[in-house]
């Protein structure tokens, strides 16, 4: 899909999903910033996630990944958290690829629990790995961890809904996780 194949109305939809992730993603817990040898981290926690669960299930691939992963990255430039831009676009990206893999597979609330949650564990666990790379202060590491539990809970949560009562409106731009015939 191009530039060329979209319409006036997908791209107001485009524009809401990346506007409202944006929103959803400068709504945040954010402690005072931790100063560390490199200098000042923000770490936060943000409702930025459930904007990605939305866009997909309202968009699909490409389009759902790239707005809501863009939200992410201009609420992190706008919040002064220039340091998460490649973590958010890296983990982001992974997230909504999960989303869109499993969103279809959700057709009662235990599933769409389980596919919220796991969406956020790559998010804790990503960012985990990230913020060793990257920060590599054991104090930050740790209060940022304990931040993102908190908004992995709060997104999983939140996720969950969205998966429950937003069926996937292109379906035929959602991946499809396609099992082995010994699996069936």
């Amino acid at each position: 899909m191009s530039w060329k194949d979209i319409d006036k109305r997908q791209l107001i939809i485009i524009l809401a999903c990346f506007i409202g992730t944006f929103i959803l993603s400068i709504i945040r817990v954010q402690p005072t910033g931790v100063t560390y040898e490199l200098g000042e981290v923000n770490a936060y926690a943000s409702l930025g996630d459930v904007g990605i669960f939305a866009s997909i299930l309202i968009l699909g691939l490409p389009w759902g990944a790239v707005t809501s992963v863009a939200g992410l990255i201009l609420g992190d430039i706008v919040m002064g958290s220039k340091l998460f831009i490649i973590g958010n676009l890296l983990i982001g990206s992974g997230m909504a690829l999960f989303v869109s893999a499993f969103a279809a597979k959700c057709d009662d609330w235990k599933k769409c629990f389980v596919i919220a949650g796991m969406t956020e564990a790559i998010m804790v666990l990503g960012f985990f790995i990230y913020d060793l790379l990257i920060v590599r202060e054991f104090s930050v590491v740790g209060i940022a961890v304990l931040l993102q539990l908190a908004q992995g809970i709060v997104c999983g949560a939140a996720g969950a809904v969205v998966l429950r009562y937003l069926p996937p409106m292109q379906p035929d731009r959602m991946l499809t996780v396609r099992r082995s015939p010994d699996e069936r």
